[in-house]
């Protein structure tokens, strides 16, 4: 049990764990070491399904809100997602192989920054058609990251939060 834990140990922290601390420790400070080390990397890991997540609600009500020409509502959920779309590019998330930072910015950059001018307009029209350029940014990408399984739609009249959007 303790050489498994060691080899752990040794694998995840090759560089920060003295080789003789490693070999002279006793079981318990192994195990203790063993569970910081764990914790460490769990919190390293980003929860990519939360940010898609956060991604697809603040779409949905910025579809909304722009349906109802409610144009200050729809930059405060258009500003949410430029902020969940900076927070994945900038944490260098890479998932089952795939740079999704790196995509994110390549694959809906542009798509995005047309929903954000139809805002900026106040244009309804421009706005539905930016809208669906994003989404078919968004399946595209997950299509490239072989989760062609997510598909995102433009939302229908049906509104499943309880908030309204009209002016």
């Amino acid at each position: 049990m303790i050489s498994a834990q060691k080899n752990t140990i040794n694998t995840y922290y090759r560089n920060r764990i003295d080789s003789n601390w490693l070999n002279n420790s006793t079981e318990e400070e192994i195990n203790e070491t063993l569970q910081t080390s764990m914790k460490d990397i769990e919190e390293d890991h980003y929860e990519l399904a939360k940010a898609m997540s956060y991604l697809q609600t603040y779409s949905h009500k910025l579809f909304l809100a722009g349906e109802n020409e409610n144009w200050e509502l729809s930059e405060f959920y258009a500003h949410e997602i430029e902020e969940t779309l900076e927070e994945i590019e900038n944490g260098k998330v890479v998932d089952e192989g795939f740079d999704i930072s790196k995509l994110v910015g390549t694959m809906t950059n542009s798509a995005f920054e047309k929903v954000e001018q139809s805002i900026h307009d106040q244009d309804k029209k421009t706005f539905a058609d930016s809208y669906k350029l994003l989404v078919q940014s968004c399946n595209a990408c997950h299509q490239t990251t072989k989760h062609q399984f997510v598909k995102i739609e433009v939302p229908t009249n049906q509104n499943p939060f309880n908030q309204s959007f009209s002016n």
